[in-house]
Formats: C-alpha cells, sequence, structure tokens
C-alpha cells in the first residue's frame, strides 16, 4: 500500500490528537513548535544556496 499524503495528513492528525489528551497543551505545543524548527532547519541545511527560496515555499504553505 502507497501512503499518499491524505492518509499522512490524517496519520499526523491523529498523533497530535492523542497528544493534546494525554499531555497538557502547553506540552503539545512546545513538542509541535520544536518539530517545526527542526524541520525548518533541516531545510536550511538540505537546500545550501536555495535557501531564501525553501523558505518562502515553507512560509507560503503555512500562511498563504
Amino acid at each position: 500500500m502507497r501512503i499518499n499524503a491524505r492518509v499522512m495528513g490524517a496519520l499526523v492528525g491523529l498523533v497530535i490528537a492523542l497528544l493534546f489528551i494525554f499531555l497538557p497543551w502547553p506540552t503539545v505545543l512546545l513538542i509541535l513548535g520544536l518539530s517545526l524548527l527542526g524541520y525548518i532547519c533541516g531545510l536550511y541545511l538540505e537546500a545550501g544556496k536555495q535557501v531564501k527560496e525553501k523558505l518562502r515555499e515553507l512560509f507560503s504553505l503555512f500562511f498563504g
């Protein structure tokens, strides 16, 4: 079975919902924030010269 974006989104949503149920919300927000920071750092290290383009793409995904 191939995992597509919808299935991955549903799994991530389920994990986040379970975190909100079993952990206090500030802890969940801290985990999500640090995960996002790690993702951005990974993009930066992977991109090399294309850092600005990758970051613009990331921010347009979240805020555009």
